[in-house]
C-alpha cells in the first residue's frame, strides 16, 4: 500500500525464546535514504566518472524493549532484563510527519530512493553482542503534488530544425496543436490535437548551394508517436563542488493515427499530418524535488520525415527523425477539488468550501517521522513457549489507507 504525508505505519513485532533469555533490548528501526549516480567532471581520467552520491533524510530509532538507544544506535548503559519463554507481541505505530519527502524510486544506473522498517533483537555474547534482525520490509511512499493552477488547454508550437549531420538538414518540422485538461492527475485521460508539416529549417541559411534539398514540398510527415517521457535531475556534492547529471526515461507512446487515414493505418500520405484523441498517463506518475533529486514529466512528439519523390527511398525507406517537446503538468491530487479562488488563497476540501489546507512542506523541514510503542487497537501481548508451534522473530505490518 502507498504511504503519503500525514499516514500512519501500524504493525507489531513478535518474538519468541524458548528459554529465559537476558537481553539488552527490542528496537525498530525506520530508514529513508537518496542515492544518486552523477558523473565526475573533475577527474576526466578516472576510470569510472560516475560516482554514488548518498544522504540519509532520517533514521529513527526506539526501543520496543529493554534499555533505551537513541537515532544514532547508541543505548544506555544499565541491568540487563530477562525476556522469559515464551513469545512477546509488541504493537508499534510510525507517524510520518505531513512533509514531502521524494517518492520511492529505483533506476538502474540512475537514483534510488528507499524508505525501509526492521526490527532488531539484541543480547550481550561472550566478545561481542548478538544481533538478530528482521527482513528490510520496504515502505512505498509518494508525496503529494497539489496542482498549482486550474485546468486549461496548452498550446503546442514548435519548429524543430533539421540536423547539421543529416542530408535534410535544410528540412524543419512545424509541429502545432494543444493539449487539454492540464494539469492532470496520473492515470487520467488527456485529450490531444497534433499538426505536423515540413517547412524551411530555421537553422538553414538563405541562398545554400550545397547538394542537400531544400523543397519542403518533397517531404512528407509519415509518422507521428507521442511519447510520455520522465525526466530525471540528480545532483550531488564531489569534493566540494555540485555535479549534476540529467536522464530521461520513456513511459509510455503512442502512435498516432491521421485523420482520413484506413482503420489501423498510421502512415500519412498528405501535405499536413493532423490527429486528434486521448492519451492515457500512466498511474505511477508522480513528480517531486527534492535536495537531490528532481522528477518531472514531458510529452515526446517524434516525427518521421521521408522523401517522397525519392524513388530509391522506397527500397531504403530511409527517414529522418524530428523531436518536439513539451511540459506535462502532472499532479497526485486533482484540481477538481479546487475553485478559481483556492489558487489564489486558500485550498478547498471536497465540498469547495474554503478551508486552511496548505501543501505539505518540503523534505528538509525539521520535521521526522515519530516510532511509538502502541498506537493501535493491537495490544501488547505474552504467551508461554510452545514448542510445537514456534515463532521466532517477525515484523508484522499493517498500513492505513492513505488520507489526504
Amino acid at each position: 500500500m502507498t504511504q503519503h504525508p500525514g499516514d500512519v505505519i501500524v504493525g507489531s513485532v513478535v518474538v519468541t525464546v524458548t528459554k529465559p533469555t537476558r537481553a539488552q533490548r527490542i528496537s525498530l528501526v525506520f530508514l529513508g535514504q537518496q542515492r544518486v549516480y552523477v558523473k565526475d567532471t573533475g577527474n576526466p581520467g578516472a576510470l569510472s566518472m560516475y560516482t554514488n552520491v548518498d544522504h540519509t533524510m532520517f533514521e529513527k530509532r526506539l526501543a520496543l524493549w529493554g534499555q533505551s538507544v537513541d537515532d544514532r544506535g547508541t543505548g544506555a548503559a544499565g541491568p540487563l532484563e530477562t525476556l522469559p519463554a515464551g513469545t512477546q507481541r509488541i504493537p508499534f505505530s510510525i507517524v510520518i510527519p505531513r512533509v514531502n519527502y521524494p517518492a520511492t524510486i529505483r533506476r538502474e544506473k540512475a537514483c534510488r530512493v528507499r524508505y525501509q522498517v526492521w526490527a532488531v533483537f539484541e543480547r550481550p555474547g561472550t566478545f561481542k553482542d548478538h544481533v538478530l534482525a528482521t527482513h528490510k520490509e520496504e515502505i512505498h511512499f509518494e508525496p503529494l503534488a497539489y496542482p498549482s493552477r486550474p485546468r486549461e488547454a496548452v498550446p503546442i508550437s514548435e519548429d524543430v530544425p533539421g540536423s547539421h549531420e543529416s542530408t535534410t538538414r535544410h528540412i524543419g518540422v512545424a509541429v502545432t496543436g494543444g493539449l487539454v485538461t492540464l494539469p492532470a492527475v496520473a492515470g487520467e485521460r488527456i485529450a490531444y490535437q497534433v499538426e505536423a508539416r515540413t517547412v524551411r529549417s530555421p537553422s538553414s541559411a538563405a541562398g545554400v548551394s550545397d547538394q542537400f534539398p531544400t523543397d519542403p514540398a518533397q517531404f512528407t510527415v509519415k509518422h507521428v508517436r507521442l511519447t510520455v517521457v520522465e525526466r530525471l535531475t540528480a545532483r550531488g556534492l564531489i569534493k566540494g563542488r555540485e555535479q549534476a547529471q540529467g536522464y530521461r526515461r520513456d513511459l509510455h507512446s503512442i502512435a498516432l493515427v491521421p485523420e482520413g487515414a484506413e482503420a489501423g493505418k498510421t502512415s500519412n500520405k498528405t501535405e499536413v499530418f493532423s490527429s486528434s484523441g486521448h492519451l492515457r498517463l500512466p498511474l505511477d506518475m508522480c513528480p517531486f524535488d527534492s535536495k537531490q533529486l528532481k522528477r518531472s514529466y514531458e510529452l515526446r512528439v517524434d516525427c518521421d520525415v521521408i522523401d517522397s519523390q525519392s524513388l530509391l527511398n522506397k527500397v531504403t525507406r530511409q527517414k529522418s527523425t524530428y523531436q518536439a517537446h513539451v511540459p506535462l503538468d502532472v499532479c497526485t491530487v486533482s484540481p477538481d477539488l479546487f475553485d478559481t479562488a483556492a489558487f489564489r488563497n486558500a485550498y478547498t476540501d471536497e465540498s469547495r468550501n474554503m478551508a486552511a489546507i496548505a501543501p505539505p512542506a518540503h523534505f528538509d523541514s525539521a520535521a521526522e517521522p515519530e516510532i511509538r510503542v502502541g498506537g493501535w487497537e493491537l495490544e501488547r501481548s505474552f504467551a508461554k513457549w510452545d514448542r510445537f508451534n514456534p515463532t521466532w522473530i517477525e515484523l508484522a505490518k499493517r498500513r492505513n489507507a492513505p488520507q489526504y
